[in-house]
């Protein structure tokens, strides 16, 4: 089916931000995804914002001619507004629908919500940002009802106002919704810990949106189910997925929420059950798109999102997707920039072994994986086969009676062998 959009017009206070071409290219591609075509841009550089009107009052004289010339259905403004700024705006522009950065990524996240748990989350964010909207929203809220207190749930009550129906109503479903998702991360965290206390390596994969994790995590397990998308935020459940190193070592690789610039502050309040699991990982993956040029500054936004979501220390390992769109001089450059970093195009296969062999070193090098020799009589083969789920082989040598193999596994699972070999 063809996309329909309606016509947009993106109004931007520039104060001098560093990212600011970026984020009013990146506003583009979320009105983008929601089926908004921008025609232009109305940019003014102020050192704040304006109180009343967000820019200045003359340049939203020049904002009506433009919607008037241009045919604008929608005004997207690139920064949350506030309730005065909100009222003032609408009462200047009269019917011309407006939209803040915020509602139009909690919009994509709306879109995109699969899962039962998502969809509620998306809710709960959406009320959140809702609820201070309706303070002085004018007379038509401020009537008195004329039903009794506590007549029924949905009705209003003595001398109880729309506006304040309205509010109690909203908070009501938000604690309704809260309870919900509090249900569900128990169920979680229970699911997260048997996981934890699990021989098989967990990893999860962060990274900004269309970073190319899916596309990764498809190339990992050649999985034709993963969704793979251009559009930003086409992933809010995390995806958890089965992987074997070149070893035969098992692994439980990840994928959830991408980051943004700007992402709403009740987005990842809501959203903080699902990204929690982060914590239950023995490494992280962070996937930066080598590919764009401000590659840096998305990489820390990404820093400094994982360092406010992780409660423990949990190794993280620098990757960097999509090295098929560079040439060899630009990636030896970045190679003496991060010496660290792995790279990767999650499309090649031949990459992705590579990727797997290097990943695999790290795990070893942070102690997240051991490695230890076991002898194994001729006779005795048999339990090799028994554990071979839950090791990754390093190297077996043939000697007298027996061959002497180098395991790779968690400690725990180390342990247990050493526990049950005679």
């Amino acid at each position: 089916m063809k996309d329909i959009y309606i016509s947009g017009i993106i109004v931007a206070i520039n104060t001098g931000d560093l990212d600011f071409k970026k984020q009013i290219e990146e506003l583009k591609l979320l009105c983008n995804n929601i089926g908004i075509k921008i025609q232009l841009e109305i940019i003014q550089k102020r050192n704040d914002y304006d109180k009343k009107f967000y820019v200045g009052k003359g340049k939203f004289r020049d904002l009506l001619e433009v919607i008037q010339t241009y045919n604008i259905d929608v005004v997207v403004f690139n920064d949350a507004l506030s309730n005065s700024q909100r009222r003032n705006i609408e009462k200047f522009l009269g019917d011309i629908k407006i939209i803040d950065r915020n509602e139009v990524i909690l919009e994509i996240f709306k879109r995109n919500a699969r899962t039962a748990e998502a969809k509620l989350q998306v809710e709960l964010a959406t009320l959140t940002y809702e609820l201070p909207k309706l303070i002085g929203m004018g007379k038509d809220l401020s009537r008195i009802g004329g039903g009794a207190r506590g007549s029924g749930t949905g009705t209003r009550g003595s001398g109880e106002t729309i506006l304040e129906y309205k509010r109690r109503n909203i908070k009501d479903r938000i604690n309704h919704l809260k309870k919900e998702l509090k249900e569900l991360e128990k169920v979680r965290k229970n699911k997260n810990k048997k996981r934890n206390d699990s021989y098989i390596t967990q990893i999860s994969i962060l990274g900004y949106t269309s970073a190319g994790k899916s596309t990764l995590l498809k190339g990992l397990t050649n999985d034709d189910n993963i969704l793979i998308s251009e559009k930003l935020f086409s992933t809010l459940s995390t995806i958890a997925r089965k992987v074997h190193f070149p070893s035969g070592l098992p692994s439980i690789f990840s994928d959830t929420v991408g980051f943004i610039r700007k992402l709403p502050i009740e987005l990842i309040e809501s959203f903080k059950s699902t990204l929690d699991e982060i914590n239950y990982a023995d490494a992280i993956i962070e996937l930066i798109d080598i590919s764009e040029e401000t590659f840096d500054d998305k990489l820390k936004i990404v820093d400094k999102t994982i360092n406010n979501i992780l409660i423990d220390d949990i190794p993280k390992f620098l990757v960097f997707n999509k090295i098929d769109k560079l040439n060899f001089d630009q990636i030896q450059h970045i190679k003496t920039l991060y010496p660290n970093a792995i790279f990767v195009s999650a499309k090649s296969k031949e990459s992705i072994h590579e990727f797997l062999l290097e990943l695999e070193k790290k795990l070893i090098e942070f102690n997240i994986i051991k490695s230890e020799k076991f002898f194994f009589e001729y006779k005795d083969l048999w339990k090799l086969e028994k554990i071979k789920n839950n090791i990754g082989i390093k190297s077996k040598i043939k000697v007298k009676n027996g061959y002497v193999i180098e395991i790779l596994s968690k400690e725990n699972f180390l342990n247990k062998i050493k526990n049950e070999m005679p």
